[in-house]
């Protein structure tokens, strides 16, 4: 069956129940037709899109190898600092399998490769002294590997945008949503077809009748039959309003080999324009396979053990400034114990320094009706139970030092998403996507506002980092922590 019968069939299935208000239509006729997706093509694109595999790493290898090759006199050189460029990339996540929408054209590329060539360049220059290596070697291996590099995905990226325009090795594409802004993505991918996305059918999804239970599961088995029907490969959600239509699209999701993407709201569009792409004017929201399992980022436990052992050593005066403050002034305990749910769900003990007074948690109750957030979050303004001491390390954020013991027992990273003082089955399909990697010291939430952010802020967040990982990324993260942590002007 193709694409296009596909598409057919599934609208005259959907016909029928009209009470469920959910309807699956056929793409528009529009150019160019669904093509074949040949085997060297799809070589092509896994190269372009990074994907993490033998054939990527060993092309990219060859490619720094014979670009040094012609401007490095001593091929031990280039023995040395290939592998290890490569390695350097490996855990940088540049190898991590995104989609054709994060991947178009070369710059995006360009520029998450200066940071690691950066990297093992001034490796390989400390390393060449040592060894009495020529110092110019490293350098013009260096510049000759980001040349070579960029040459390479532009001749990838060039025979892709050629093939997709003649309509191979296009993805087929479900869009989820509804009225003018879906039909107008719809026909700007099939305009665009360079995004390597083309639609095969349309899901209008309304409120339906019975409850919202009901209606949900409903939506999500519609959803589940029309990527299998069609044989769908990305989804694109529009959604109107709150998380519904993706809680439903992931559901309907749930085993499928699909990737996502989300067509935000304008004010979205304006608020996190790092993780937005464009396909025809329109901004676009990768979130990779959202559906499936994460795997282990590359890199980021070796990361964490080396920089958070450094972090301890360097802050030893502080951590024992502090633990004194709080005994004399506050009496014992120092260290505060309290559940959260980590990686895959299950709970560990986090540590924090003491900022409240003993037994605080019993007092959570009564000042249920003064919290300043929503959903899972819970703030107070000027709480009572705050110690002398407490607002002092909290305002600077001091009492969330002893997490890096977290950190080195594995239970923690010093990126990612903040862990929560609830049970795992408080969160819904969607905030469980959280727990795909290990939880944070700080994050995207905490650089962003902390606090003052909503949980809903919270949970987009936390998703757009999972999904846009990298080494890069990390690192710049940490170093946005600590002004944003000064900016602060109240305790969080």
């Amino acid at each position: 069956m193709t694409p296009e019968s596909a598409a057919i069939a599934l609208e005259q299935r959907v016909e029928a129940p009209r009470r469920e208000q959910t309807r699956v239509e056929a793409a528009p006729r529009a150019v160019p037709r669904l093509g074949r997706f040949p085997g060297w093509l799809k070589a092509i694109d896994a190269i372009q899109r990074g994907a993490c595999s033998a054939l990527t790493l060993g092309v990219d290898l060859g490619v720094i190898a014979g670009s040094s090759f012609l401007v490095v006199s001593r091929p031990i050189v280039i023995a040395a600092m290939a592998p290890g460029l490569l390695f350097v990339l490996y855990v940088s996540n540049i190898y991590a399998d995104r989609s054709s929408l994060e991947t178009q054209g070369v710059w995006s590329f360009a520029s998450s490769v200066m940071v690691p060539v950066a990297v093992t360049t001034i490796g390989g220059t400390i390393a060449a002294e040592a060894l009495r290596w020529p110092v110019r070697d490293v350098l013009w291996f260096g510049a000759a590997a980001i040349l070579g590099l960029l040459v390479s995905r532009t001749i990838t990226w060039t025979v892709l945008a050629v093939a997709r325009r003649r309509g191979a090795g296009l993805r087929r594409t479900l869009i989820v949503g509804n009225g003018q802004v879906a039909r107008m993505l719809q026909r700007t991918l099939s305009e665009c077809p360079a995004a390597g996305l083309l639609p095969v059918a349309m899901l209008a999804l309304g409120n339906g009748n019975g409850s919202a239970a009901m209606v949900s599961e409903r939506t999500a088995a519609h959803i589940a039959r029309s990527i299998k029907e069609a044989d769908v490969e990305h989804v694109v959600v529009v959604p109107e309003k709150g998380d519904a239509p993706i809680l439903e699209c992931v559901r309907g999701a749930e085993g499928n080999d699909v990737t996502f993407s989300i067509l935000p709201p304008m004010s979205e569009f304006f608020l996190h324009p790092s993780v937005v792409t464009q396909v025809g004017g329109l901004p676009l929201i990768p979130l990779g396979k959202i559906a499936a399992r994460r795997t282990m980022l590359p890199g980021k436990r070796l990361f964490d053990l080396v920089v958070g052992g450094l972090i301890i050593l360097v802050l030893s005066p502080l951590l024992l400034a502090t633990a004194l403050g709080i005994l004399i002034f506050d009496g014992r305990p120092i260290i505060y114990r309290q559940r959260r749910v980590g990686r895959d769900g299950k709970v560990f003990t986090i540590l924090k320094f003491r900022s409240m007074i003993v037994g605080a948690e019993r007092l959570v109750i009564d000042l249920r009706d003064q919290n300043m957030n929503n959903g899972l979050l819970f703030k107070v303004q000027d709480d009572p139970r705050i110690t002398r001491v407490g607002r002092i390390i909290r305002r600077m954020s001091i009492d969330e030092l002893p997490q890096l013991w977290n950190v080195i027992r594995g239970e923690m990273s010093l990126v990612g998403p903040r862990p929560l003082p609830v049970e795992p089955e408080d969160f819904d399909a969607i905030a469980h996507r959280r727990h795909t990697v290990r939880p944070g010291i700080t994050g995207l939430w905490q650089v962003r506002g902390g606090n003052r952010l909503t949980y809903e802020d919270m949970v987009e967040l936390d998703l757009a980092y999972i999904a846009t990982w990298s080494m890069a990324h990390d690192i710049r993260l940490l170093f946005k922590t600590v002004p944003a942590v000064a900016a602060r002007r109240a305790p969080c």
